[in-house]
């Protein structure tokens, strides 16, 4: 479970947010080791988490009830995107806050040959209300566009905070759905993540509304053992008046 407070000598109004593709709890060494996702997360010490590759598929050596494991150990406030639903056995990912998710919903995702959906929900922080959206977009250029329009599509001006994260399986830090996301959340933050050894490619990102400023915090080196990606851990704050 993540801790529960943070350190007196950081920011009272900051806003840890971390995305990670956990690899259905699979490793470097090959075992799925959900314990060592939770642990991961606890050094991570997010106040929002978007995990994605929540992975029960027992037939492809994952744990089956995955989205219950999580749900039961994680406590705190959590919603659901199983995009793929066999019985003990979905997959998907999930949206985690260490405060209350004041609303929330899921949408489905135009497009491709695997369902994908985003997770919508508005979040107390530390910052106020903040609406998040948390997704796992598709692997087909063309899919990851439409998804990626579905998405700026719902946001509108009045939205106030607004912070869009996930893996987003685009190559090219500056490619079409980087374009589409910027457009409508023009603070943007995106590092090598994958392959987790040796990370390359930014396919896990973080978009958000210009209220906010973005700083990237590293994660401890040990964490690149237990996925195949890197989670992307940002803390934002208010935007600094011009």
């Amino acid at each position: 479970m993540p801790a529960t407070s943070n350190s007196s000598t950081e920011p009272a109004r900051r806003l840890r947010i971390v995305s990670w593709n956990c690899h259905g709890a699979i490793g470097r060494d090959g075992r799925c080791d959900p314990e060592r996702t939770l642990a991961v997360i606890a050094a991570l010490d997010p106040d929002i988490l978007a995990l994605q590759e929540v992975d029960g598929r027992s037939h492809l050596g994952r744990r089956p009830l995955a989205f219950e494991f999580f749900a039961a150990r994680l406590g705190g406030h959590l919603v659901e995107a199983r995009t793929v639903l066999r019985e003990r056995r979905d997959y998907g990912h999930l949206l985690w806050s260490r405060d209350e998710v004041l609303d929330s919903r899921v949408h489905a995702l135009p497009g491709g040959v695997e369902p994908r959906a985003a997770v919508d929900a508005r979040c107390r922080t530390a910052l106020g209300p903040v609406r998040v959206i948390a997704t796992h977009l598709g692997l087909g250029p063309a899919t990851r566009r439409a998804q990626a329009r579905f998405v700026a599509s719902a946001i509108g001006p009045e939205d106030g905070h607004v912070v869009a994260l996930g893996d987003f399986n685009e190559w090219r830090r500056g490619g079409a759905v980087d374009a589409v996301l910027s457009d409508r959340l023009p603070v943007r933050v995106s590092e090598r993540s994958w392959p987790a050894r040796w990370p390359l490619v930014h396919l896990d990102r973080l978009y958000a509304s210009s209220g906010l400023r973005a700083t990237v915090r590293a994660a401890p080196a040990w964490i690149a053992a237990a996925s195949d990606h890197l989670p992307l851990v940002v803390d934002l704050l208010p935007a600094e008046p011009a």
